[in-house]
């Protein structure tokens, strides 16, 4: 972690040495549910782009950074000639968006005691982002293990550009939802650009003392006001009633009317029988319109390893030691996604010793998200689309993988075969699926990149959509083809891909 998170911060400065035309910017955007993204980039003008030899010797390895949970977009020119890079990495929790922040900074703890914070109160959710921007110059960035690497010191290189660390620019943009918090002292700069609240911190590694960043938001829950809109005029009805029920009373023996009879009451009309919804017939339209929940597989969809028990589980455990033969590890790995073992039961048993949590960590580290997932989840998310996770995994490593991806908020539910004890492409399991979401299996689409899986999905009635990016349709047994999560309309169709 240190490794790479040195390196990026570095990479980007070295970068930032050769002119004094470029910049490295760090956005970050909070969503409604607390959730977001941080997002590093750097802008190099023509001329330091042309200095720059290979990416790859000031140590930009956007391998190491997608390892690490980071979707890099390739180094892109510009049509002025310039060179732009650009990573960024999700957060599902305030927890790890503190992670993040601090991933970014490295040991140069360039960016401190950074928290965000969401608070619900009636009617209203408060939202803020504190820290400070700490600057120290170029030599916090160094270490030994650094200058062996370029085999030369960050201060040789800013002399040989004629640079110093004030040519290191630095901005922080923070942009939070809803409208400013009048009550709270803001920093920084307001910007009119965004849909939120949207301030800036601009420093640079020269700069003496720190920068105090503090921004804050709220936003109003209309359902809390229209609810207590209604509690007040029931309170009020309430009262008139009441006081009418009184006057009635305080009139005049004499004056008071005779009653007349009371209407006999009318029959109620019988009510018309409920259909269950697997029964009830699907119309037309229905069958036009879109499903209203995507269910996505684990391995092989929402993460790149499709074959983990094959490509990730057995080679991580012939590293470690294990003398099982495949299919005994097969077996075991079988029985701890049915909720049989443990995963201290399962290293155990196949003569892995060591912390479990550690065991864990290095084997799920070697699983990365697919290319374009966050966003494709994210404008599932916008377009009113439930998304859940339908996989064959263990409890606590699926549980792992969603914290460490920042998953917690995009998807919801997770139905994982260790926790209701059977797997796909058993019934059982995808009547779990019904019976969570509420929904009827027309109105689910089921997303897996293995065949058999959607075969059986689709004889209980789901549509279906194969995630096979090299797929024909001559091999899709007639289901759907979702080749890749960057498309304009990400929710699949049963239209044919």
């Amino acid at each position: 972690m240190k490794r790479w998170s040195r390196w990026l911060l570095v990479a980007f400065s070295l970068l930032v040495l050769a002119a004094c035309d470029s910049s490295v910017d760090v956005s970050v955007h909070v969503e409604e549910d607390g959730s977001g993204t941080v997002e590093v980039g750097v802008l190099l003008d023509s001329e330091a782009a042309g200095s720059i030899l290979d990416l790859d010797t000031v140590g930009l390895a956007l391998a190491d950074l997608e390892t690490a949970g980071w979707q890099s977009e390739p180094p892109e020119r510009l049509e002025s000639g310039g060179l732009q890079i650009r990573t960024t990495k999700a957060f599902g929790t305030i927890e790890q968006f503190e992670e993040v922040m601090a991933e970014v900074s490295g040991d140069a703890r360039l960016f401190q005691d950074f928290q965000l914070s969401r608070l619900k109160g009636f009617a209203r959710v408060d939202y803020a982002v504190t820290g400070r921007i700490d600057p120290n110059g170029l030599e916090p960035f160094a270490d030994a293990a650094l200058v062996d690497s370029l085999e030369r010191t960050l201060q040789s290189i800013a002399d040989e550009y004629g640079a110093t660390s004030s040519d290191v620019a630095v901005t922080l943009r923070v942009e939070l939802p809803g409208d400013p918090r009048e009550e709270e002292l803001a920093t920084g700069e307001a910007m009119s650009d965004g849909d939120g609240t949207v301030r800036v911190w601009s420093t640079n590694l020269a700069a003496t003392g720190d920068v105090i960043v503090r921004s804050s938001s709220t936003t109003q829950v209309v359902t809390a006001l229209v609810l207590r809109g209604v509690a007040i005029v029931a309170a009020v009805l309430a009262l008139l009633l009441v006081l009418g029920q009184l006057l009635r009373l305080l009139r005049p023996q004499g004056r008071r009317g005779r009653k007349k009879p009371a209407a006999k009451p009318k029959p109620k009309p019988r009510p018309e029988p409920v259909i269950p919804a697997e029964d009830a017939m699907v119309t037309a339209d229905e069958m036009e319109a879109g499903p209203v929940v995507v269910a996505l597989d684990g391995m092989g969809v929402i993460y790149r390893e499709g074959q983990d028990i094959k490509e990730i589980l057995i080679p991580f455990a012939r590293e470690m030691g294990s003398e099982l033969t495949e299919d005994e590890i097969v077996a075991k790995s079988r029985a701890l996604s049915l909720g049989r073992l443990t995963p201290a039961d399962f290293w155990a048993g196949i003569g892995i010793e060591g912390d479990t949590n550690e065991l864990d960590d290095q084997y799920l580290s070697r699983f990365t998200l697919n290319p374009g997932v966050i966003k494709f989840l994210r404008t599932l998310r916008d377009q009113g689309v439930q998304v859940a996770c339908l996989t064959n995994d263990a409890t606590a490593w699926a549980n792992k993988l969603r914290v460490r991806h920042s998953l917690d908020g995009l998807v919801d539910p997770w139905i994982v075969s260790g926790a209701v004890g059977v797997r796909k492409p058993d019934r059982p399991i995808f009547e779990v699926l019904r019976r969570v979401t509420g929904f009827a299996p027309n109105q689910i689409m089921v997303v897996d990149d293995e065949l058999a899986i959607l075969d059986a999905a689709r004889d209980f009635g789901y549509r279906t959509a194969w995630f096979a990016p090299e797929g024909s349709m001559d091999e899709s047994n007639g289901h759907a083809i979702l080749r890749s999560f960057d498309v304009q309309t990400p929710a699949p169709t049963d239209a044919p891909a």
